[in-house]
């Protein structure tokens, strides 16, 4: 990401340029609809320059609030600064709980540490606690009451049974690898258009615009006539994906985790695994184009070469895919496959002495001493990639930055505490407006599981 210093410096340079479109046309009642169409570019391009600028100023801002010295930050408030240890209950400096989550302000994982305090981990505090909550105060006896009153801090009380540990036990997501590979932009507007050239031909040239050697006097006027370049246009539309969660209040009330992070994180995973199925797969309806499907739709399909067998793998036909792909786009090529396809290429062995093909030991298919290249090339896991079988496309390989991710706004959460206030509900609702499809399909190939 460019420093601030740039970004305004890009910022008004975008600005001036569309003043400069503009200006001609200020005494007159109407623009044309191009100058137009140049201004309402470049005023896209400017939302996105501007949402950076907003990013870095906060980043700054937090890092200047974090060099402040304590005492600075609290007196326009007319705070004082606590003395040593105030309103900390005392703990085991040795004892302490560990609790993975997202930074505030990067999103990033990170590790927080944090002790229970030595009160609520008295003998007879858990049982006190049982029985506050299933019959309350009224029901408690002295003792109970004052094990209960123990365990209670100076910030507002530690009612959490010692036997209940704030970090959760579930699985970890796969990886979300296409939008990190693509190339992503931002817009204004709720379509994206591009102009494109349109030649398929060969995998040389660009367009049919060809030299011809006429001599020192060419044989007519019209000789060295090129055929015309073929124009076509490129729209990719953004699309709207929602999801909700349903919270009851007393659940967030009274749980010793942070359910309201964790939906928010959960809500996070959903769309960054949602989205990466789509831009694999998705079929164009009411979501983005994904890369599968534009083998078989579309005027300019991803090119396929065949695997040789009609439902598996070969080595001959990842031979094949490599060098179908044009000369020009290897350079930045990737194998994406998911883990069952690999496993598939991993267990290739030749014929005579049945060693393994794809062994750091044997050469073969992959490069000596790496064991995530394949041809020389690196292997991504997509676990959202098809499965190899009769006539699928279990394997990518190319250059995926020619698949457009169009974002128009990002994930935002909302937390919607009155909508279902009469059921005792708090709702989490995520929303994502996004658009996806392939704009460079010659950049890549499939290997499709066929004679």
């Amino acid at each position: 990401m460019a420093d601030l210093i740039t970004l305004r410096k890009m910022l008004a340079q975008k600005v001036s340029e569309a003043k400069a479109l503009a200006l001609p046309f200020a005494k007159e009642a109407a623009m044309p609809q191009e100058t137009a169409d140049k201004i309402s570019g470049i005023l896209g391009e400017t939302d996105g320059i501007k949402a950076q600028i907003n990013l870095m100023e906060q980043l700054e801002n937090y890092d200047q609030y974090m060099a402040e010295p304590a005492g600075t930050k609290a007196a326009h408030l007319g705070w004082r600064e606590a003395a040593p240890g105030e309103g900390m209950p005392e703990v085991d400096p040795k004892a302490w709980h560990e609790l993975k989550v997202a930074h505030p302000m990067t999103g990033k994982e990170m590790t927080v540490r944090y002790q229970v305090p030595l009160a609520s981990q008295k003998k007879g505090y858990s049982d006190a606690f049982e029985i506050y909550t299933r019959k309350g105060f009224d029901y408690m006896g002295p003792e109970d009451r004052k094990t209960l009153t123990e365990g209670v801090d100076s910030a507002g009380g530690y009612t959490v049974p010692m036997d209940v540990q704030a970090s959760m036990i579930r699985k970890i997501a796969t990886t979300a690898l296409i939008r990190s590979m693509a190339t992503v932009i931002s817009t204004s507007r709720d379509i994206a258009k591009w102009i494109k050239l349109k030649y398929t031909t060969d995998d040389k040239y660009t367009s049919g615009v060809r030299l011809t050697w006429t001599g020192e006097i060419p044989t007519s006027a019209t000789v060295h006539r090129v055929t015309e370049p073929v124009l076509g246009a490129l729209q990719i539309p953004v699309h709207t994906a929602m999801a909700s969660m349903p919270l009851s209040n007393d659940l967030l009330e009274d749980s010793s985790f942070d359910i309201m992070g964790l939906g928010s994180e959960l809500m996070g995973e959903a769309f960054g695994l949602g989205e990466d199925d789509v831009f694999v797969n998705g079929d164009g309806v009411g979501k983005p184009f994904g890369l599968v499907t534009r083998v078989t739709v579309g005027d300019d399909p991803i090119g396929t070469v065949v695997s040789g067998s009609a439902s598996a793998l070969t080595a001959d036909g990842l031979i094949d895919l490599f060098f179908g792909l044009p000369a020009q786009y290897r350079s930045r090529a990737a194998f994406i496959l998911n883990s069952g396809s690999a496993k598939t290429i991993r267990k290739f062995k030749d014929a005579t002495n049945n060693r393994y093909l794809w062994d750091s030991m044997n050469g073969g298919l992959m490069s000596p001493g790496v064991n995530d290249y394949l041809l020389s090339k690196p292997v991504l896991f997509d676990e959202f990639m098809p499965d190899q079988g009769s006539n699928t496309y279990p394997v990518l390989f190319g250059d995926v930055s020619g698949y457009m991710v169009v974002d128009r706004v990002g994930l935002s959460i909302q937390r919607l505490a009155e909508l279902y206030a009469e059921t005792n509900i708090t709702l989490l609702l995520a929303r994502r407006r996004v658009g996806g499809d392939v704009a460079y399909p010659f950049r890549m190939k499939f290997q499709k599981c066929s004679t």
